[in-house]
């Protein structure tokens, strides 16, 4: 097949875990067979000759930028790049496309070009975006005002658009039942955040005084997850027995705007990096202190990839299929967990069977071929 993938994301390089869904989603439909035309953002400007993937041509657009009556008003949830329809033209008559890939966020706007030319469209989701908005942190009235008027905005364009394609796709059952409310359940369909096992076989040397927190510190679920953790978990004992490195995406300025230190009681903040890896790798456990969000963490399993424990609440691993996590849901339960945590080697390794059976590569292109073909038999079935 020919295939037109959209997203507003930027994919490289791969230091977000939206970034990672979306490169894994492009490599895997490559590696099926097929031809993939991938319309991108790259706004840290890479080489993309850097992250060649064969059977993927990478065309690039630009963020639409918002004016003040756009963010007030929230009409950017429904109007179109001309950018970007120019570019889905210029595929379109270039090449014959079998199916197009609406990847990440609040793209359904973008249906009705395709619909016009008879072509069927995968949307794929990231999270039940809408329920995610629901849980952002509101502290007076106008900021409670707000979040609800974004939410209404996001479940507005979610039934306006989400039931006009051929198939969902969403990362876990939790998210599955959210969209099953207002989409034909025949058409919602579970692909798990997944990885390239054969990215995650890096050797490092593991560091038993080492904790390593890995996101992008931005996004309120990880900064107030952080927030938590150090108010009521770490303390000075903790920070006799361990070194935390926050890395990612906003960790330094984070942990500044809490403390007022780029470094505090042993934590300390790395920054942004290109590969998470070697971090995740080296530590004796990642934390991931989560009191919000929805989907599946991609932290989580770049850890279980890794073999690395993961000492989490039980929202930083929902959704994720493994018995083999170290839960603490309370200040009190997890400084216990990390005071009394030794790793023999047995929880990681258990973490990688468990990674492998659900959310390898391998066994996402299936699933991914799978809804390839439901979709390409129902777009037969209509034209009979």
């Amino acid at each position: 097949m020919n295939i037109l993938f959209f997203t507003t994301i930027s994919p490289f390089p791969q230091n977000g875990g939206e970034k990672i869904r979306s490169y894994y989603l492009l490599k895997a439909l490559a590696e099926l067979g097929h031809q993939v035309f991938a319309i991108i953002r790259n706004e840290e400007q890479a080489d993309l000759r850097q992250y060649r993937i064969e059977g993927v041509e990478f065309l690039t657009h630009r963020k639409l930028p918002l004016g003040m009556m756009d963010r007030i008003t929230g009409k950017h949830y429904f109007q179109q790049s001309g950018e970007v329809l120019r570019l889905f033209k210029t595929v379109c008559t270039n090449y014959k496309i079998d199916v197009a890939f609406l990847d990440y966020g609040f793209i359904g706007q973008y249906m009705r070009f395709f619909a016009d030319r008879g072509i069927p469209v995968i949307l794929g989701t990231h999270n039940a975006q809408a329920m995610h908005t629901l849980q952002v942190p509101a502290h007076n009235f106008m900021q409670k005002l707000r979040r609800s008027q974004l939410v209404a905005l996001e479940k507005m364009h979610e039934r306006r658009y989400f039931r006009q394609a051929a198939a969902v796709l969403v990362v876990s059952e939790h998210d599955k039942a959210y969209h099953t409310g207002f989409i034909d359940p025949e058409k919602v369909f579970v692909v798990p955040n997944f990885l390239d096992e054969r990215e995650y076989n890096v050797q490092e040397q593991r560091d038993p005084r080492l904790l390593v927190m890995t996101a992008n510190f931005g996004m309120f679920m990880n900064n107030q997850g952080l927030k938590w953790f150090m108010d009521e978990v770490w303390d000075d004992a903790l920070a006799e027995k361990f070194e935390l490195w926050l890395v990612g995406r906003q960790s330094k300025e984070t942990l500044i705007r809490f403390t007022g230190k780029s470094k505090w009681k042993n934590i300390t903040g790395i920054g942004k990096v290109e590969d998470m890896k070697p971090y995740i790798a080296k530590a004796a456990a990642v934390i991931i202190p989560l009191l919000h969000g929805s989907g599946t963490r991609l932290k989580c399993l770049e850890a279980m990839a890794l073999r690395t424990p993961v000492i989490a609440t039980s929202k930083g691993v929902e959704g994720v299929q493994s018995s083999h996590f170290i839960i603490a849901d309370t200040g009190r339960a997890f400084k216990q967990t990390l005071q009394s945590f030794h790793d023999d080697g047995h929880t990681g390794a258990a973490l990688r069977e468990d990674f492998m059976k659900e959310y390898s590569a391998d066994v996402n292109r299936q699933r991914l071929e799978s809804i390839l073909q439901f979709v390409y038999d129902k777009q037969k079935v209509a034209h009979v």
